[in-house]
């Protein structure tokens, strides 16, 4: 049996984007046994997926809250590592659209019969992988369809299928039996970007809009904490003056501290209205129609893949200039191109 290791280090938004290369592994060969190399920020996205044999996790060294639980990850990587070069992959595949140069790395530990990825010239690193593409190869490409074609390598022909995440089917069963037929609007005000943020007056107003015209019930997502952790800054003052300034009902708060809740709360809506970053991306892997905002990010390259969107990036790359009429005619436009589908019924 062929075993093949896909390593993603990256962010949320990598992770799911690297998805359908899972899928594709799998339709190409049903009795390969695939693993998967990821950090603890982002492994829940793999949680559930039924192509994944086993998922190896570590802990990047900027995510230990102190200096003590540095040696600690290190010795556990190290350890892992070692594990993985046991397992004896016949290909282990560095995914993602560029040259990576630490996870191809890796590969000096693992050791696999076959290194796949993104190569740069004259790179030492880029000697590691016997079976490279020039990264030119990848230029104007999407990050799905670039991390896809990696794959061309071991045969595998065509486009890449849809992102996918699996949330907790119980959680989401709840959330059907919940929206009784009204339309449900997920509303993600956070993004760890300065110039990808909108302001707390636009999303009151962008609300009271859908309560208004659609009768909509609002699930409104935020990351908890403070806004003053530099590491992981929250938005709970900036929900608190949204919830406190709409005082209704049917806006509802879910606040998501863990990325499982996020996955498993997302599945609830009709439609997301978030800006670029991992949420939109879990939005994709749900299925969820999306109104996204971006700020100075490549949207050609970024942009939700295998969904109904609509995308709206100002000028000055600040989505804080996006106005509230801009992101109605946004909305409306995307619930005329999406209502064939039922909304409500999930």
């Amino acid at each position: 049996m062929k075993k093949i290791l896909v390593i993603r280090r990256d962010n949320i938004g990598d992770l799911v984007c690297t998805t359908p290369v899972f899928e594709a592994i799998k339709a190409w060969n049903p009795n390969v046994e695939i693993h998967a190399l990821v950090n603890s920020y982002n492994a829940d996205v793999l949680h559930g997926n039924p192509n994944i044999s086993e998922v190896h996790i570590y802990e990047k060294l900027k995510h230990q809250r102190n200096l003590f639980g540095v040696p600690a990850a290190i010795f556990s990587r190290i350890r892992l590592l070692a594990r993985l070069r046991r397992i004896r992959f016949d290909y282990a595949i560095v995914a993602g659209a560029g040259f990576q140069p630490r996870a191809v790395g890796y590969l000096r530990w693992i050791r696999p019969m076959h290194g796949i990825g993104y190569v740069m010239a004259n790179h030492s690193a880029s000697r590691i992988l016997g079976q490279g593409l020039p990264t030119e190869t990848a230029a104007g490409l999407h990050e799905v369809e670039a991390t896809f074609h990696l794959l061309s390598t071991l045969g595998v022909q065509g486009a890449p299928g849809k992102v996918k995440i699996y949330p907790n089917k119980t959680r989401a069963e709840n959330s059907k039996k919940n929206s009784r037929r009204q339309l449900c609007v997920g509303v993600h005000i956070s993004s760890r970007k300065p110039t990808q943020r909108w302001t707390v007056e636009n999303f009151i107003e962008f609300i009271r809009y859908l309560r208004e015209r659609h009768n909509a019930r609002v699930i409104l997502f935020w990351s908890p904490g403070s806004e003053q952790n530099r590491k992981h800054p929250g938005d709970d003052g900036k929900a608190t003056a949204i919830l406190n300034q709409l005082n209704d009902a049917n806006v509802l708060p879910a606040p998501t501290s863990t990325l499982r809740d996020l996955i498993d709360q997302m599945a609830a809506p009709d439609l997301v209205v978030c800006s670029d970053g991992g949420a939109m991306h879990i939005a994709a892997g749900l299925a969820k129609p999306i109104l996204c905002f971006f700020g100075d990010s490549d949207a050609a390259h970024w942009h939700p893949w295998g969904v109904p969107y609509e995308l709206l990036q100002p000028e000055s790359r600040r989505v804080s200039d996006i106005s509230v009429a801009d992101a109605i005619g946004g909305f409306e436009k995307l619930l005329v191109g999406v209502k064939h589908v039922g909304l409500g019924n999930n």
